[in-house]
């Protein structure tokens, strides 16, 4: 079966080894068959890469139209899932035992801050601090068009989440969040991208604006737990250059998984907590205040919000402490628990100031794209395997190496 459609009359010797009792087709590696299961198939390499990229785009029903529609190949859908498995393999990120996760945390301790912290400490500690960061809040960022400037210094962002894929029951575990049976496991995916600075060690601007360095973007996706996505996002990062960063910026929602990672395998890292997560915590903490009028609600909001964007965590802590009674103390310490726990990664007013990323829709919008759009259609049920081939494969495509690796 080739991407032209089905080729017959084509013989091929079979050879048989009476020692080894081993039996082969050396025309089949020849002709590049694609490999399934150890065996060689019926397919051509073509064949799969294009079935391949086809079953990481479109439900299986969609492609095995589009591939008699197109090729006049009739194929069951048991053999899609086959060739996608195959093709996904080169993709897949491999497993670790223990010792490789310990040697691999390892590598990426270094001692010295790196240029964007002591860009923050240089700023911080300027008489003219307060007029830096009001210039940057109010868009106007220190930096040189790209186009008139080469880059010296690259920060490198490594970002993290997790999102659930709707699996099949005999695979769910039996205790899940509301009580009853999971519905879902989790699909842990892992973003880098990178962004250019100065020698001065402002960043490069298009249009006035920081953007991320063009085709710089990577993913990696798992569906392994917490033990075997370390040591891979580890290698991801390794493989994309992150270890041979200036700075290494990690960007994430908070939670607490996720800081054990950063402080584990990037210990050296700036780390952020993700602005518009802290935004939606602070709301929430706000809306569960008690206030006389609906007004006077919001403008404590709106004094807490400019507070938390000047990354002035503890005049907002204050601030609240002040509507802390008897009643409501034990759920409003522990919604401020999130933002005395991460006021170090809070600091949105000197992380503007020095122009680099306070979001994490990359990896928001990477677990949507990735996962979301194709494994979570309606009524669709994955076994956890052909779930991680089927992300090996978006990733792939969305990294901008599949085609290339076929080439």
């Amino acid at each position: 079966m080739t991407t032209l459609g089905l080729i017959e009359g084509v013989s091929r010797t079979l050879y048989r080894d009476e020692v080894e009792h081993v039996y082969a087709y050396p025309l089949d590696e020849k002709i590049e068959l694609l490999e399934i299961g150890g065996r060689y198939s019926r397919y051509s390499s073509n064949f799969g890469h294009l079935a391949g990229d086809y079953y990481a785009r479109l439900p299986e029903r969609d492609v095995l139209a589009l591939l008699q529609k197109t090729l006049g190949i009739d194929l069951e859908q048991g053999s899609l899932t086959a060739i996608g498995a195959a093709v996904a393999q080169p993709y897949l990120p491999p497993r670790y035992d223990e010792a490789g996760e310990d040697e691999a945390a390892q590598q990426n301790a270094v001692n010295e801050p790196g240029f964007v912290e002591m860009r923050i400490k240089e700023i911080d500690e300027s008489p003219d601090r307060d007029a830096i960061i009001q210039k940057a809040l109010s868009g106007n960022v220190d930096g040189n068009e790209r186009e008139h400037t080469r880059a010296a210094q690259v920060a490198a962002y490594v970002l993290a989440d997790g999102t659930g894929v709707s699996g099949l029951p005999s695979e769910l575990s039996g205790k899940g969040k509301n009580g009853g049976p999971a519905k879902t496991f989790e699909a842990k995916i892992g973003v880098s991208f990178t962004q250019s600075f100065g020698a001065n060690g402002v960043p490069l601007l298009e249009n006035g604006s920081i953007y991320r360095n063009p085709n710089s973007t990577r993913y990696m996706g798992t569906v392994e737990k917490i033990d075997q996505f370390t040591p891979q996002i580890e290698e991801f990062a390794r493989i994309n250059g992150v270890g041979n960063a200036d700075q290494i910026i990690f960007l994430s929602d908070g939670a607490i998984w996720l800081e054990n990672l950063r402080k584990k395998l990037f210990p050296n890292s700036v780390g952020i907590v993700d602005f518009y997560h802290a935004s939606q915590h602070l709301h929430k903490l706000v809306d569960s205040l008690l206030f006389y009028s609906k007004q006077k609600k919001t403008i404590f909001f709106e004094k807490c919000h400019n507070l938390l964007e000047l990354g002035m965590i503890d005049q907002m802590i204050d601030l609240i402490e002040q509507k802390i009674n008897n009643s409501n103390r034990e759920s409003v310490d522990k919604q401020l628990a999130y933002f005395s726990g991460n006021k170090d990664k809070m600091r949105y007013g000197s992380f503007r100031a020095v122009g680099i990323f306070i979001g994490s829709g990359v990896v928001e919008a990477g677990c949507k794209i990735i996962v979301e759009n194709r494994l979570n259609c309606s009524g669709m049920r994955w076994s956890k395997k052909n779930a991680a081939n089927v992300i090996a494969l978006r990733c792939a495509i969305y990294s901008g190496s599949y085609d290339s690796d076929a080439a």
